[in-house]
């Protein structure tokens, strides 16, 4: 069953049963969120997403935990993809008009046992949306949120990136990172992230304007197809294990991951 969370003119939509993803997300009438035909399992298409235990690609499938080589799913060829719970059933822990609280475990896709928690809570112009991951076991770990945004709103102009400073983690012929880090290069993008100078956000002339605060420093920016964009706060890169940036999280620690989400309306002839 969705929950639905409201204040003021923003609702947002959670769909337990289908990886609590938000399924919509409306701020003064205006969906932000889109679906997109890409080669991604289908809980992987549509709506906002949680990526754990690891985001974004993971190196032909592969995973060593303890000195113990594991083969995973392969569901964007030849790589695993956004990890095991985006299309699990999670169980509602708590929930009222403007907050919930669901959780759910990692599932036998990932060969360390562990449970994930979402927090979301709801003002009149921010969301403030937290993962905490409990690791009953050892394990590398990255995780974060993955959203299709429309390119544009039922008003307004195309989406346009605010970005400031950074730099871009160099991309190789596999798709995945190669660790190298160099200055912001010109797009189209599906690539990694970080150390941007203030919140990294989005621009709809004529709409909105949406800017996201993270307790990380990674991110993933898409923008390849016409219709859709992805701005994706994390907590480390693509690959991160075999690049050594996954967070190693002992037995019985947590990885916290908090994000706020603020948006202010702009002017209907707003071109810039």
């Amino acid at each position: 069953m969705t929950v639905r969370l409201r204040c003021g003119d923003a609702e947002l939509a959670v769909d337990p049963s289908t990886g609590a993803r938000w399924s919509s997300w409306r701020v003064a009438g205006l969906e932000l969120l889109t679906s997109a035909d890409v080669p991604l399992p289908p809980g992987m298409r549509s709506g906002t997403f949680v990526m754990a235990p690891y985001a974004g690609r993971l190196g032909q499938g592969r995973v060593t935990l303890a000195g113990v080589d594991h083969q995973l799913p392969r569901l964007a060829p030849p790589h695993a993809i956004h990890g095991t719970v985006a299309e699990r059933a999670w169980a509602v822990v708590d929930a009222d008009d403007t907050t919930l609280r669901c959780a759910t475990d990692l599932g036998d896709g990932w060969p360390a046992r562990g449970r994930l928690e979402q927090r979301l809570e709801l003002g009149a112009d921010s969301l403030v949306s937290e993962l905490v991951l409990h690791a009953e076991e050892a394990m590398p770990v990255t995780m974060g949120w993955h959203p299709w945004f429309a390119r544009r709103l039922a008003r307004g102009a195309d989406a346009r990136w605010l970005l400031s400073g950074g730099e871009q983690y160099v991309r190789g012929p596999a798709g995945l990172p190669t660790g190298e880090l160099v200055p912001l290069r010109p797009g189209p993008w599906d690539d990694c992230f970080r150390g941007f100078t203030a919140p990294p956000g989005l621009r709809w002339p004529g709409a909105l304007e949406l800017h996201v605060e993270s307790s990380a420093d990674h991110w993933v920016l898409f923008d390849e197809r016409p219709g859709e964009l992805c701005l994706e706060p994390q907590t480390g890169p693509p690959d991160a294990p075999s690049l050594g940036r996954a967070t190693e999280v002992p037995a019985g620690g947590r990885l916290r991951l908090r994000c706020t989400w603020r948006w202010r309306a702009l002017p209907v002839d707003a071109e810039s």
